[in-house]
């Protein structure tokens, strides 16, 4: 995986419970972002895989979590029946593996599954460290169960989620929910707010607006002279195309110069 330029980073894990709560804030933040901007999710992977069940101190600390949260985010609630109804284990990978399974059959199934299993895990005390609770959940989906039951427990879902694991370090998170915006190769870290989603939509426009407004160099190689179809043999730019270009953000103007390029390969692939 590698950086890719104009792109909304989004690093959770899908039996995070601050993931949880910051669902309602995501859906505002995808929708108030800049329609150029790409969104991408991207696992992070909070707990190893284990069998080892959950020590009673590890279920006092993320209950406290869960109390926490319900008092910081109003409108999210869990069931704390989940700590009487199973055994707790100290593994999200499972659930990571099978939001990749879930995206192997169609991308369109990310949130979904992510969402399912959150509704599992949080709402109905069902334990997604469990493949049998993911089957459950892709069940619901209408998914190939044959399909992704192999590939929940595949090879290659395992290397996928190396590859998320690594790319999230790469992008400097340790924690979970995270964003980060990619712009010009550049790394920029937008606050998260489980309440109000406003300081980061500012954030996010105005970074982006920020780098749009940086211009490209001119290709005008000052030997003007326009063809009949009002190209400049210079530049291989129209005339509409040159008298707009000081007017143009960042990105009209590399599809200017992505236009003027081609013009000039079929120009140069043309018969004499």
């Amino acid at each position: 995986m590698h950086f890719e330029d104009n792109t909304l980073y989004y690093i959770y894990d899908p039996m995070c419970s601050w993931c949880y709560a910051f669902e309602q804030s995501l859906v505002i933040l995808q929708q108030h972002k800049p329609a150029e901007l790409q969104f991408k999710a991207i696992l992070g992977g909070l707990a190893a895989d284990s069998d080892t069940p959950m020590t009673v101190a590890t279920q006092a600390m993320i209950q406290h979590a869960w109390q926490q949260i319900e008092n910081t985010v109003p409108e999210v609630s869990f069931n704390f029946d989940f700590w009487t109804h199973n055994t707790a284990y100290r593994s999200t990978y499972p659930a990571c593996r099978a939001i990749i399974a879930a995206t192997n059959q169609s991308t369109e199934f990310a949130t979904p599954m992510r969402l399912a299993i959150q509704r599992a895990y949080y709402q109905d005390a069902k334990n997604p460290s469990l493949n049998a609770v993911l089957i459950n959940c892709a069940t619901e989906l209408g998914l190939d169960i044959t399909q992704f039951s192999n590939d929940l427990v595949s090879l290659a879902t395992n290397i996928k989620l190396t590859e998320h694991r690594h790319f999230a370090r790469q992008l400097g998170v340790s924690s979970y929910p995270s964003l980060r915006l990619v712009l010009d190769s550049e790394i920029h870290t937008i606050a998260v707010n489980y309440t109000d989603t406003k300081p980061a939509v500012e954030q996010i426009n105005q970074l982006y607006n920020s780098q749009q407004k940086v211009s490209l160099e001119s290709p005008c190689i000052k030997n003007c002279s326009l063809n009949d179809d009002d190209m400049c043999l210079g530049c291989f730019r129209l005339m509409d195309e040159i008298t707009h270009w000081a007017y143009c953000n960042k990105a009209e103007q590399q599809a200017i110069l992505d236009r003027a390029a081609q013009r000039k390969s079929q120009l140069s692939n043309k018969p004499n």
